[in-house]
């Protein structure tokens, strides 16, 4: 997208434009997109809302600034804490900015919220969480956490088996 496109689109266009670039990854056209669409609100003083300045967070880190990003997905999160897909942006600022033990805490903040939010779910899922160990005093390979761990995980099996 040029910057002369940017004058002839409004600012729902800039805005569906910049949200479909973020989902194809296509994190620059995103960025000027929704830059734009963020200049517009600001010059006519009107609030961004937390959600679009999330997605514009998120399309900054990935294309220019993973600390820039980060910044403006934390400001968008103290403004509204309430809403799992900031949560998800923030935890994919995370994950790029290679810090592993914030991403999941901010996805288990957004789950405790959402709890059966897609977004929040598969990347917990990709980043491959371990469930709690059985025992928790003793460590995790000890031989009767293993033992027990399995048969836990059986019986869930057999049980999503009987149900399906």
């Amino acid at each position: 997208m040029s910057p002369f496109d940017s004058w002839s689109l409004s600012e729902e266009q800039l805005l569906r434009l910049g949200r479909d670039a973020l989902w194809l990854e296509r994190y620059r056209d995103a960025c000027q997109a929704l830059s734009e669409y963020c200049e517009r609100l600001k010059r006519y003083e009107r609030p961004i809302a937390p959600p679009i300045l999330a997605y514009y967070g998120l399309a900054v880190g990935h294309s220019q600034n993973v600390r820039e990003g980060l910044r403006i997905c934390l400001e968008a999160l103290s403004q509204e804490r309430r809403n799992p897909n900031i949560f998800l942006c923030v935890a994919r600022l995370y994950i790029l900015a290679n810090n592993r033990r914030s991403a999941l805490e901010v996805i288990s903040q957004g789950l405790r919220i959402s709890k059966g939010h897609r977004g929040l779910t598969a990347l917990r899922q990709s980043m491959g969480v371990r469930q709690a160990v059985p025992i928790p005093f003793l460590p995790r390979k000890s031989a009767v956490n293993i033992r027990i761990g399995r048969a836990i995980r059986r019986i869930k099996k057999k049980g999503k088996t009987k149900t399906a």
